[in-house]
């Protein structure tokens, strides 16, 4: 289990995916997703296992941008 903060900047800013959807395969809450999205919350301060499954969802889209 790790975190990254680009990928994570990946999966918010740059990916094209909504909240809903990042919420939904994440399991991260909405508001929790929608917070760092309008920057009202910051990477660097959110809670290690949220950062973990940002992370991970972001390997897992950028996997299937190259299959």
């Amino acid at each position: 289990m790790y975190a990254d903060k680009e990928k994570i900047e990946w999966l918010l800013f740059k990916s094209g995916h909504s909240i809903t959807e990042i919420k939904n395969r994440s399991g991260v809450k909405a508001m929790t997703v929608s917070d760092l999205m309008h920057k009202k919350s910051s990477i660097e301060r959110m809670r290690f296992d949220n950062a973990a499954k940002l992370t991970k969802l972001a390997d897992q889209l950028k996997e299937e941008i190259t299959e």
